[in-house]
């Protein structure tokens, strides 16, 4: 091999998901949606309070938001984040009706990878069990960060 070739070592590209059932609404509370599913948020904030308690001159929520986190680590594939959910609701799915009158359901994805590059198969029966719990699916993809400024 010439010397002015140089093999860098492959590293392992870092890729994370994160799954969680997000529901908000300008008419319910968010103890009401906790109540009326049966279920205890990971992560519930009220129509009106602070956007960051912390500052009192923050913005104000305009909505309730009711937040159900997978549970599972950040290095688990994106399918069983969505699997891990639909098991945690799949007893509340008349209660979920119920809520979509007055509130926004959400089945809320993230995943990044520090190459950019990834993806996951979401299997077809997987999406029907979602659809039937009248969930949205909002997935955010994360670009790795760059080593240059962006301009």
């Amino acid at each position: 091999m010439p010397e002015d070739v140089t093999m860098q070592p492959r590293t392992a590209d870092i890729k994370w998901s994160k799954g969680s059932i997000r529901i908000m609404s300008q008419a319910v509370s968010a103890r009401e949606i906790s109540a009326r599913l049966g279920l205890a948020a990971d992560a519930e904030f009220e129509q009106g309070s602070l956007m960051s308690p912390r500052n009192p001159a923050s913005a104000r929520r305009e909505s309730s938001v009711w937040v159900l986190r997978s549970g599972l680590p950040d290095d688990r594939d994106l399918a069983e984040h969505v699997r891990a959910l639909v098991g945690l609701v799949d007893g509340c799915r008349e209660a979920l009706a119920g809520l979509s009158d007055t509130c926004d359901l959400e089945l809320s994805l993230g995943f990044g990878s520090e190459n950019g590059q990834g993806g996951c198969v979401l299997p077809a029966g997987l999406l029907a069990d979602v659809a039937g719990l009248g969930l949205d699916l909002v997935l955010d993809l994360y670009p790795p960060e760059t080593a240059e400024p962006v301009s």
